[in-house]
């Protein structure tokens, strides 16, 4: 089994590196890291922050190391209320909240722009949670879209246009090429913050990610 992790930024992978001793391929122009692990092996790649990058990496991985499946690991911002910091979220989908008009991604994104996570990963990832004791957790829809959320009234905006749960800049241009190359995916998300550009915990919160991609591993 080949395993493909995406992480946008340093944090959101640096744990997989240690954890798995994973080494660099100093040939790819990507940040990619290679190695095995109870027979598996794992991809883990930084991606670096926004939907082009995310999603030009997802291809690349499953063109030049024919992985089986993509897990999305790192933080997110919550969009309403009782979505709360360290919470984990587990993508129901994942939609674009910065198409406009809106009746774009209807026929220009898979899924009419709502594309379905991994059924099987979803047990998984919750197998994981139990595994953990960890309680504080939701199956639930991720919006992306190429802007940091800081204000209150934008977040609010998005939750209503999407029903989305979580707010990031990568998940859904990841579960977007996924799809079209029949790539099972999931996008595992905590929160590490309330999008109203206040206090952000996103290095714990993209720590707690790893550790919870870590027992899905194991369990794969």
């Amino acid at each position: 089994m080949i395993i493909g992790i995406i992480g946008a930024f340093d944090e959101e992978v640096e744990k997989f590196i240690e954890i798995f001793r994973l080494e660099k391929q100093e040939k790819d122009l990507w940040d990619i890291y290679t190695g095995i692990y109870q027979g598996k092996q794992l991809i883990v790649c930084r991606s670096g922050i926004g939907k082009v990058n995310s999603g030009a990496m997802t291809q690349y991985m499953i063109d030049h190391y024919h992985v089986d499946l993509i897990i999305n690991s790192g933080c997110a911002g919550s969009l309403l209320s009782k979505v709360k910091i360290m919470d984990v979220i587990l993508s129901s989908y994942v939609t674009y909240h910065d198409f406009q008009p809106a009746r774009i991604m209807e026929y220009s994104v898979p899924e009419q722009g709502m594309v379905s996570a991994s059924t099987k990963l979803i047990h998984i990832a919750e197998d994981a949670l139990k595994k953990l004791e960890v309680n504080n957790y939701y199956i639930a829809p991720i919006a992306s879209g190429d802007c940091f959320v800081t204000d209150a009234n934008m977040r609010d905006r998005i939750y209503q246009a999407t029903g989305a749960y979580a707010v990031d800049m990568e998940s859904a241009s990841i579960g977007h090429i996924c799809k079209l190359n029949h790539i099972p995916f999931l996008s595992l998300r905590t929160i590490s913050d309330f999008s109203d550009g206040n206090e952000d915990f996103e290095v714990i919160a993209a720590y707690k990610s790893s550790q919870l991609v870590k027992e899905m591993i194991d369990l794969l």
